[in-house]
């Protein structure tokens, strides 16, 4: 009795086999995610998350990539996505009663969104990531005239992720942390390099907590390694201002004691004019002098007797 049966559902799913697939999703992605698609140490894999309670939204594109004559029309139905947890999301620009406005031409997509609250980690747990099923249902009109239901195309997904507050917090802390330069950078200030190195030693520890799954840990140790990063680069940066503050100042005393060497200099070059000119009128003067000196006197005549 059982041998029918199985031949029945042998024969089944060999004529669901035939059936042709006429649509596609050449494309899916994640908007406004928390982390999108990096390699989260705790899961271990890349994943798509986002934080329990914000909104995600995920694009999907369906391409028609039916062929005329034997496919005339055709009209999508319903774009949604299923996950693990139980619930199913659906995109609002299409359903059923909307199947005229979005029919697609033969070798033509178009971009449907889905957009969903994501649950509390109660429900969709973040101790793991979940899988999940992207479906495009539609129908199409034969070459007979008549519309039939495709085939639905279907995606598959094990990649999202539901973060709790503390582990949002954790990773969007470590990302910011990863944007910091350490490794070849020199600080001439002892006190940022004792900084630096507290800051380092802090990301470790943050990472191991976080890849042990507690996030709470993990977000308070990322958040004194990022603390000692700025307080490091706000201490270099006096530091340097510093050094430029005392270098300028040595530049403008230097700049200060050769122009009083000028000074003196070009005081003294008139010192020596004047002394010149000094011994010049001295000199005029002796000889002067010295002419009176050398000129014969007059004789004086002699007083006529009485």
């Amino acid at each position: 009795m059982r041998k029918p049966i199985f031949v029945l559902i042998a024969l089944l799913l060999v004529a669901a086999a035939l059936i042709p697939v006429y649509a596609d999703i050449p494309s899916v992605v994640w908007l406004g995610t928390a982390n999108n698609g990096a390699i989260d140490p705790y899961y271990g894999i890349a994943v798509y998350a986002y934080q329990a309670g914000t909104t995600a939204t995920l694009a999907v594109t369906v391409r028609n990539f039916t062929a005329p004559p034997a496919v005339k029309g055709f009209n999508l139905t319903n774009v949604y996505v299923s996950f693990d947890w139980g619930s199913t999301y659906y995109s609002a620009q299409v359903s059923p009663t909307k199947q005229a406005s979005l029919s697609l031409n033969t070798q033509t997509e178009r971009t449907f969104f889905i957009n969903f609250t994501v649950p509390s980690v109660t429900t969709a747990s973040n101790l793991y990531p979940h899988s999940y099923t992207i479906f495009a249902t539609y129908i199409y009109e034969n070459s007979s005239n008549i519309w039939v239901s495709g085939t639905p195309y279907t995606t598959f997904g094990n990649n999202f992720a539901v973060y709790s507050a503390d582990q949002a917090d954790a990773m969007n802390l470590r990302s910011i942390i990863t944007t910091f330069q350490t490794s070849g950078v020199i600080y001439e200030s002892a006190q940022a390099q004792f900084l630096v190195n507290m800051a380092k030693n802090e990301t470790i520890n943050g990472n191991n907590y976080y890849r042990e799954g507690n996030f709470t840990l993990a977000k308070q140790t990322y958040t004194a390694a990022l603390n000692n990063y700025n307080s490091a680069y706000s201490d270099e940066q006096s530091y340097q201002m510093m050094q430029q503050n005392l270098q300028t100042q040595t530049t403008q005393a230097t700049i200060a004691q050769d122009n009083a060497f000028a000074s003196f200099l070009n005081g003294f070059s008139t010192l020596w004019v004047l002394l010149g000119i000094g011994w010049v009128l001295l000199g005029i003067g002796y000889m002067i002098k010295w002419i009176r000196t050398r000129r014969p006197e007059t004789p004086v005549p002699a007083a006529a007797p009485a």
